[in-house]
């Protein structure tokens, strides 16, 4: 039925999208940058992290927010959400912005008092957060990545195939006047802020895609329609332009589950969900788990050229969306599974939620 249905799109819908998955060349080229890295600290399901003015990071990690030390050499509780924590961002007085699964957004001071919460937007929960950004005025912008599961349960939104729910979202920085700037987003799962504050940048997972809007949402353009994997969050980049996380790559196994309705409907009713063939973050083996064609060991050893179920890529885009640089940790490596990197001083720090890993990688030197 796929051959046939390519066929018919093709003859009666010749102007639509094809995204075949694209090589990893260029500035996407494999590298083992990501895994030469050090680790700083071992942490259970770190999600996203920030960096504060003393130089420590805060890092959200299941229903805590920690401190660590800038060396990883130590770390502290600062607060208990109640609830999943996953998207931070920090706010110009160094109140911390937390994504709260089933309570939506909420505001903490530096000694993790909580101050505010926003619990939906133009009537509808905030039940999906997955990534937020605040502007230098103070405006902070949330992505809702979808209104059918929260972010953990992400595998499972890709392969119910519910259409594209998510949106993005702006309030005031007291959680005043909430507006939804765009909605039918297909997971938007990461969002940044442009240089001179005129741009939202925004990543939509599902489609493989980056969108800028203007900040008055006027205006929309595509700046890259097709990647290699499922992007997320955005951050800024000393060179110019915006680190871009990969939480995984597609393949082409993948892709073909995804039109195969049939098979995908009797896989999700009958098989447990990290069974399923589809991507991963990573960090555990189950001898049930699809093979993935090439994903096998021979003679003991994962080869770094067989397709990905997990992986780890930060790549750094220039303002039009072309990639300038990538760091890599490949289908053998152990920091996959990236949903959040920053840089500061020089060095890039990321956590690979799928190994357990707050890391960092010298920058330094590094050529365009």
């Amino acid at each position: 039925m796929s051959v046939a249905r390519d066929i018919i799109d093709r003859v009666f819908f010749p102007d639509r999208d094809v995204h075949p998955i694209p090589v990893l060349d260029g500035g996407f080229t494999p590298n083992l940058r990501l895994e030469q890295g050090r680790v700083l600290s071992d942490i259970e399901a770190p999600d996203s992290l920030v960096r504060e003015a003393a130089g420590t990071f805060l890092v959200s990690s299941l229903d805590r927010i920690l401190r660590i030390a800038a060396d990883g050499g130590g770390s502290e509780v600062v607060t208990e959400t109640g609830g999943t924590a996953g998207a931070l961002a920090l706010g110009p007085a160094g109140d911390v912005y937390v994504a709260v699964a089933g309570r939506g957004v909420v505001a903490y001071a530096p000694d993790g008092r909580e101050i505010a919460a926003l619990g939906e937007a133009s009537g509808t929960p905030l039940n999906c957060v997955t990534a937020l950004a605040v502007a230098a005025d103070g405006g902070i912008f949330i992505t809702d990545g979808s209104v059918h599961n929260d972010a953990g349960h992400w595998l499972q939104d890709l392969m119910q195939k519910h259409g594209p729910t998510g949106r993005l979202i702006a309030c005031d920085g007291d959680f005043g006047a909430p507006r939804i700037m765009r909605d039918k987003l297909s997971w938007p799962n990461g969002v940044a802020i442009s240089p001179d504050g005129g741009e939202i940048r925004v990543s939509e997972a599902w489609t493989h895609r980056l969108l800028s809007i203007s900040r008055d949402g006027g205006t929309e353009k595509v700046l890259v329609k097709n990647f290699s994997g499922y992007p997320g969050r955005i951050s800024p980049a000393a060179k110019g332009g915006m680190w871009v996380s990969f939480f995984a790559l597609r393949t082409q196994l993948t892709e073909f589950v995804l039109r195969e309705n049939v098979f995908r409907k009797r896989m999700i009713a009958q098989v447990q969900p990290d069974l399923w063939i589809g991507p991963t973050l990573g960090g555990r083996f189950d001898y049930r788990e699809p093979t993935q064609i090439g994903r096998i060991k021979k003679l003991g050893i994962q080869k770094p050229w067989a397709p990905a179920r997990s992986y780890g890529l930060v790549a750094r885009l220039d303002d039009t969306g072309s990639a300038r640089e990538s760091l890599h940790s490949r289908v053998s490596g152990n920091l996959h599974g990236v949903t959040d990197a920053l840089e500061s001083d020089g060095r890039l720090y990321f956590v690979s939620k799928g190994h357990g890993k707050l890391a960092m990688v010298d920058l330094a030197g590094d050529d365009e």
